[in-house]
């Protein structure tokens, strides 16, 4: 389900059901939550999970010094985000690792002399209680873009929160495109009921306003049923 200056891409009838569904679409909406939201840290209970967070001077080769010295203790990084901000490198990495190693780990980061500069902060993430999991039982992508402006992700995180969704991962970003500063907007959300083919013509109509009063160019919403 798609609001775009030139047309749709997928219609909320195609996602609901009963209406002419094509071999991709139908996949797309058919993956199950856990495929599309899966969180390490929900999955495998067996290993300790790591938040690392760091930002200091950009420097060529940050990225491979702390993999390194992950991988060297035995951690598993998952899910990451490095990006130079001016003269700033910054990172957030989540480390799975074996409950034995984690302190290690830990104590190698803050001892090692090289890494000072990145002031890298390390916390425990814990899971979600399985009858929290169990309640996720769809799943909604929402993908905008727009001219870049203030207010653009300050307004699609609250129609998020209006629509009673709950965030899994938000991502932006800015791209020049045809000379332009672009606005990237990537939000995965979940909800804790299957919405009726209404409710979905409701949710891309609320959209696709937004659409109109922020000046996207783009706002894609797909929903996922759980199998």
């Amino acid at each position: 389900m798609s609001s775009m200056r030139g047309g749709d891409v997928i219609h909320s009838e195609e996602m609901a059901g009963g209406g002419l569904i094509s071999g991709a679409n139908f996949t797309l909406v058919r993956e199950g939550l856990g495929e599309l939201f899966s969180s390490p840290v929900d999955d495998d209970h067996s290993m300790s999970h790591l938040c690392l967070s760091a930002a200091g001077p950009d420097r060529v080769g940050w990225v491979a010094k702390v993999a390194g010295k992950v991988a060297d203790s035995g951690g598993n990084i998952t899910h990451s985000k490095m990006v130079r901000l001016g003269k700033d490198f910054t990172i957030l990495m989540h480390v799975s690792i074996s409950p034995e190693k984690k302190k290690l780990l830990v104590a190698a980061l803050k001892a090692d002399r090289e890494l000072k500069p990145l002031n890298i902060q390390t916390s425990d993430l814990q899971p979600l209680e399985s009858k929290n999991l169990d309640e996720k039982v769809m799943g909604v992508r929402i993908h905008c873009v727009g001219e870049d402006r203030p207010g653009m992700l300050s307004a699609i995180a609250k129609k998020v929160s209006e629509e009673n969704l709950s965030v899994e991962n938000i991502t932006t970003e800015i791209r020049m495109i045809g000379g332009k500063r672009e606005f990237v907007i990537n939000c995965d959300c979940t909800a804790t009921h299957a919405l009726a083919k209404e409710e979905v013509d409701s949710l891309f109509e609320d959209f696709s306003g937004l659409k109109e009063d922020i000046g996207f160019d783009v706002i894609d919403v797909r929903v996922h049923l759980e199998k």
